[in-house]
């Protein structure tokens, strides 16, 4: 299981380390939520709602606690 530290540059972005390497990247938007993006090759299922879209490399998310959930699950923390 990985351990993922949180860095966060003020005022919007939070950014997920493993192993001192940087996977994934939170910001928040300006029109309200956050999305979180891999800064690697890994890539988000398709939401349910859209079982035939495919995979993409960044998420919303309507909570910063929400994508920091979902980063920490697919990570494996």
């Amino acid at each position: 299981m990985a351990h993922v530290i949180w860095d966060h540059n003020p005022p919007t972005t939070w950014i997920a380390n493993v192993d001192g390497q940087a996977l994934c990247s939170i910001k928040r938007k300006d029109i309200g939520g956050w999305t979180a993006a891999w800064t690697d090759d890994r890539l988000w299922p398709p939401p349910a709602h859209l079982p035939k879209a495919m995979p993409q490399p960044t998420q919303f998310f309507s909570s910063l606690e929400e994508a920091k959930q979902a980063v920490e699950s697919a990570l494996g923390a």
